[in-house]
């Protein structure tokens, strides 16, 4: 009896939370390249675009094991560049600084740089080799912004 009387609750509670999840409709959420959560286009919707483009540049590694290796791995160190810069242009930097001094003289100097975003829709329009054995991806990253989904940017206007 006990063990049927936890059956029915624990049944119970799980068609109570899973009955929660239907009220989202899913299919109104506009998700694709260069579009944010919600941000579904319809009648009326003054929609603005914000593009950012950034270059990342990467180097082929000195301990590769062959030269299509070192190609490789340049490509991918400068499209994560180009990510890291995206991520820095779109949400900006945490900076984190340390100066020691003593008898007037610095005796330690640190400055910690570091930034965290979700991309989504950032695409990779070019893979080229530059000069001195330079890999540059050239990475682009289009939003979709309206008045709510502006937050903490400043010096975006809709005038």
């Amino acid at each position: 009896m006990k063990k049927t009387s936890i059956m029915v609750c624990g049944l119970f509670f799980s068609v109570l939370f899973f009955s929660g999840c239907s009220r989202f409709n899913i299919s109104s959420i506009a998700v694709g390249p260069g579009n944010i959560c919600g941000m579904a286009g319809g009648e009326g919707y003054d929609q603005k675009m914000v593009a950012f483009q950034v270059i990342g540049k990467g180097l082929e590694p000195e301990n590769a094991l062959s030269k299509a290796e070192a190609v490789l791995m340049a490509q991918r160190a400068a499209v994560a560049d180009g990510y890291r810069q995206l991520a820095e242009k779109v949400h900006g930097v945490y900076v984190d600084a340390v100066m020691q001094s003593g008898r007037g003289i610095i005796t330690h100097d640190a400055i910690r740089v570091q930034t965290q975003s979700w991309l989504r829709g950032a695409e990779i329009m070019e893979i080229y080799q530059g000069d001195h054995g330079i890999t540059n991806a050239k990475l682009r990253l289009k939003i979709a912004l309206n008045h709510t989904v502006i937050g903490g940017w400043n010096g975006i206007s809709f005038d």
